[in-house]
């Protein structure tokens, strides 16, 4: 099982699916993240305390998951791969966040549509807390 290694400088545009040979999308040895990707168990997310105390949470679920990349047309195998976009936690998806550009994937970054591509280990920021939460699943 081979991966597909992308080194930047390189800007990937338009419609592309990028496959492996049996392998994943690496970019600088780093798997890329696609839609669907998001923390491990047990998640590093601090809970949304919304309502507060002493009433329960609307939903306590410390998952985060990525749901939509802002890009389009450029996967890994037939996956969005995720260049920022939407994240929601929760065990129903309830609260949403940011997947931040990336910081990991530089100085000499991979970008797609001129977006940073985001890879195992960048964040993304819950909205009601502001909290940064790793993202350590790629979902590939």
């Amino acid at each position: 099982m081979a991966d597909l290694e992308l080194v930047g400088p390189l800007d990937l545009l338009g419609t592309l699916d990028l496959v492996g040979q049996g392998g994943a999308v690496v970019v600088g040895g780093i798997k890329a993240l696609v839609e669907g990707a998001g923390t491990n168990t047990p998640s590093p997310a601090p809970p949304v305390l919304i309502p507060p105390p002493p009433a329960s949470p609307a939903d306590d679920g410390l998952a985060v998951q990525v749901k939509k990349s802002l890009i389009v047309g450029i996967t890994a195998s037939g996956k969005t791969i995720v260049a920022t976009g939407l994240a929601l936690q929760g065990i129903r998806s309830t609260w949403p966040g940011m997947v931040t550009p990336s910081k990991t994937n530089a100085p000499m970054p991979v970008t797609a549509n001129g977006l940073p591509v985001n890879v195992v280990g960048d964040t993304a920021t819950i909205f009601p807390t502001g909290a940064p939460v790793p993202l350590a699943k790629d979902n590939q």
